[in-house]
């Protein structure tokens, strides 16, 4: 998990489990070549499965002696009862192994298997999970499996909300989650799209307001700059800002917010040169900043004289910027010439 250290077992204690664990595999490899489908093979892959949830074909296996061996043939009530029991199994591991693809994987199909999946249980677990590591993107991911499941049980604004809240939680916990910035930009646009225009505005300005407390409680943190840009969106021009990650010509709000786009950024110069004056070395604020006098003078009709103050703007920034972060010195310099 995020923050938490993992405990490195010992040479010893590593050799004892591989010897434990090739026992097993032995017996296993026997059981599959033989196509044994019964409750010991299935232990078997317990045990297995204990020592190392990755083991996909172990997985492969176990899904193989529920559907040809002890789910074969089953009355649907017992179908459900194992499946159910399955379900708790993979709870137990997911303690230890938060982040394996493969739990998730067999998890998934359980529950497409099972005759009556409770989804809205599945989506208490997983949130309670999120509530162990809030920035786990296998269980992010998980989750809007989950939430795709529960559309025909709930009204799609009232789930689209429900989802916006809770990641509005997961920010305030913790700014710095990549994921539930993320889930938001998938969430916006839907909200947005059946809002009348005061509602759109009020969606943005909050929006704005989310990320802009991200950026000033830590702007070395690259998160909120990023979902920032992203809300900003952009003039139908590639732009090469260094550290740039959207790859769409636009965003919500591009489209979204009322009023002249040029002063709009004019404003939000202003305000990052603002905080530019407390935070000198922030290379995202001066990024930033650059991105958003290239967006300026693509949003705005400009004479030469106001291109050259422009640029310069820019010029002086990459200056500061091939200081601050050497590491790409180059692009900054690449930029810096391209406007001599």
């Amino acid at each position: 998990m995020h923050g938490r250290r993992r405990v490195k077992p010992t040479a010893e204690a590593e050799r004892a489990r591989k010897e434990k664990e090739a026992v097993k595999i032995k017996e296993y490899r026997q059981l599959r070549s033989n196509h044994e489908y019964t409750q010991d093979a299935f232990e078997i892959t317990t045990k297995i499965l204990w020592q190392n949830p990755d083991f996909y074909t172990i997985w492969n296996f176990r899904r193989n002696i529920l559907i040809h061996g002890l789910l074969k043939d089953a009355p649907e009530d017992q179908r459900q009862e194992s499946l159910s029991e399955e379900l708790v199994f993979l709870q137990e591991i997911f303690q230890s192994n938060p982040k394996s693809y493969w739990i998730f994987n067999h998890r998934h199909w359980c529950l497409e298997t099972m005759p009556n999946p409770d989804w809205k249980k599945e989506l208490y677990l997983v949130e309670k999970m999120l509530e162990l590591d809030a920035r786990n993107f296998h269980g992010w991911d998980y989750r809007r499996y989950v939430k795709s499941k529960l559309v025909n049980s709930m009204q799609p604004k009232d789930l689209l909300q429900t989802d916006l809240d809770f990641t509005k939680k997961k920010l305030e916990q913790n700014f710095s989650n990549y994921s539930a910035w993320h889930q938001r930009s998938k969430l916006l646009p839907h909200l947005l799209s059946d809002a009348n225009e005061d509602e759109r505005k009020r969606l943005i300005d909050e929006e704005f307001g989310i990320a802009k407390s991200a950026i000033y409680t830590d702007p070395d943190d690259q998160s909120a700059w990023l979902y920032y840009w992203w809300l900003l969106g952009r003039e139908p021009h590639r732009i090469p800002v260094p550290g740039d990650s959207i790859h769409e010509e636009s965003s919500v709000a591009l489209v979204t917010i009322k009023g002249d786009r040029s002063t709009i950024i004019a404003d939000e110069i202003e305000e990052f040169k603002e905080l530019l004056e407390e935070e000198s070395n922030s290379k995202w604020c001066l990024q930033t900043l650059m991105h958003l006098y290239q967006e300026l003078k693509y949003a705005k009709k400009l004479d030469d004289s106001e291109v050259c103050k422009f640029n310069d703007e820019i010029v002086g920034i990459c200056d500061r910027l091939i200081k601050i972060d050497s590491m790409r010195a180059r692009r900054y310099e690449d930029i810096r010439n391209n406007l001599k």
